[in-house]
């Protein structure tokens, strides 16, 4: 037999040996490990592991798996000094702590749970905020060291589990700022029919409630849906060709008027929004919003790093849209230029033969205007930053726009 499988043969009986033989005195120099973390409490105590071949045998032999405590601990710092860390030198002595002490921390560590903001418009209060929680993350490479020096002073180890505080991204004080009042904006619909005065009311609803999130864009279309009759909406007039005209859903535009000074007032980014082709009568010039079921809508975009709420909603004759976020350094206030203005087109009469806008026995004659007359109108928007002392930092220009004339209606009782 050459010297090689000699000396493997004769470490292998020794593995042996030792393996066994230890089975007799392992359980008075094992060690025993508690870890402690609050109310917690887990307990280790190291098992003696039995060989399945002699491989293993072997292994187990030169790891000192089976060995006293005393002898494991002259491994492990043997492994220290030679620039292991505390848990590689540990594990490969004991290598049923690894599994413990990751089922410990598991158990213990913890995400951070940011604060939250619950926006409901219709209720009071309509901003709920939770409260944050720190989250915790167990410090392994600190305990694996905190276990070695605590059984290096005795076989009974009763260590505290060192954590690290992990805190949230947004606490309740951060949420709080993200809900005052940047734009209270509003038009009067008093002179509208009433179902005029119903699109109005469906529309502000629709986009009551929504949230534009830092980058995110708010498409006025896409939160109000076609005006259809389907849709909840009812027959009004409507401007198109230049000319007011009986058309579904009339009054919406009034809604994304609103909507669009308010958040221009606010500091959001205005991506798509057209004029109407004559001049609003609720709103002045260079700052309407028309939009259709088609291609014309008004796109809102908030640019900032926190949260816009919106809120919409019709109150007496007004329809009202407010918009809530983070405090803003300035404050925005509007600007109309008018650079032209032609003379207002005389009117149309029509006989209203089908009594369209008349009542039966109305006195022949009788005079009743349908829609008005608009004189041509060119104009500027504006915008005006202030700082909070009212001085003037800027005047933004906006917008450009032309508003066509229009000849108004006036009906005749036949």
């Amino acid at each position: 037999m050459s010297a090689r499988y000699k000396i493997s043969f004769i470490t292998l009986l020794a593995a042996l040996a030792f393996t066994f033989g230890m089975n007799t005195v392992y359980a008075q120099t094992t060690a025993y490990i508690e870890l402690y973390y609050g109310n917690q409490k887990f307990v280790f105590r190291d098992e003696y592991i039995s060989p399945t071949n002699h491989l293993v045998a072997e292994e187990i032999f030169e790891r000192g798996i089976n060995a006293p405590l005393g002898r494991k601990l002259e491994i492990v710092s043997g492994k220290l000094r030679g620039g292991a860390t505390y848990k590689a030198a540990l594990l490969y002595c004991f290598p049923l702590l690894g599994g413990f002490v990751d089922d410990a921390i598991k158990k213990i560590n913890s995400a951070p749970v940011d604060s939250m903001i619950k926006f409901d418009p219709n209720a009071k209060p309509m901003f709920v905020i939770s409260r944050e929680k720190d989250g915790v993350e167990v410090d392994e490479d600190r305990l694996y060291m905190d276990i070695y020096f605590a059984l290096s002073a005795g076989e009974k180890a009763s260590v505290a589990i060192p954590v690290r505080k992990l805190s949230p991204r947004t606490r309740a004080g951060d949420n709080i700022a993200l809900t005052g009042l940047r734009t209270r904006y509003s038009t009067d619909f008093s002179t509208s029919t009433d179902e005029r005065k119903h699109n109005i009311s469906l529309a502000a609803s629709k986009i009551n409630g929504s949230v534009i999130d830092a980058g995110s864009v708010l498409s006025f279309n896409e939160k109000v849906g076609r005006r259809t009759a389907k849709n909840g909406f009812l027959e009004s007039k409507i401007i198109k060709g230049g000319k007011y005209v009986a058309g579904i859903g009339g009054g919406v535009c009034q809604v994304s008027t609103t909507l669009y000074n308010a958040a221009l007032m606010s500091d959001l980014e205005v991506v798509k929004v057209s004029r109407h082709s004559l001049q609003s009568s609720y709103e002045m010039p260079s700052f309407d919003a028309m939009v259709n079921s088609g291609s014309s809508d008004l796109a809102i975009k908030n640019t900032g790093d926190t949260p816009v709420f919106i809120r919409a909603f019709v109150s007496g004759t007004r329809v009202f849209v407010e918009v809530y976020g983070a405090a803003l350094p300035y404050t925005i206030k509007r600007e109309s230029e008018i650079t032209f203005k032609g003379e207002t087109p005389p009117y149309d009469e029509v006989t209203d033969t089908i009594m369209e806008y008349f009542e039966e026995g109305t006195q022949s004659g009788t005079r009743k205007t349908i829609s008005y007359s608009h004189p041509e109108v060119h104009s500027n928007g504006y915008l005006l930053y202030y700082d909070k002392r009212g001085n003037l930092l800027e005047r933004k220009l906006i917008r450009r726009d032309v508003y066509n004339s229009v000849r108004g209606v006036i009906a005749v009782a036949p």
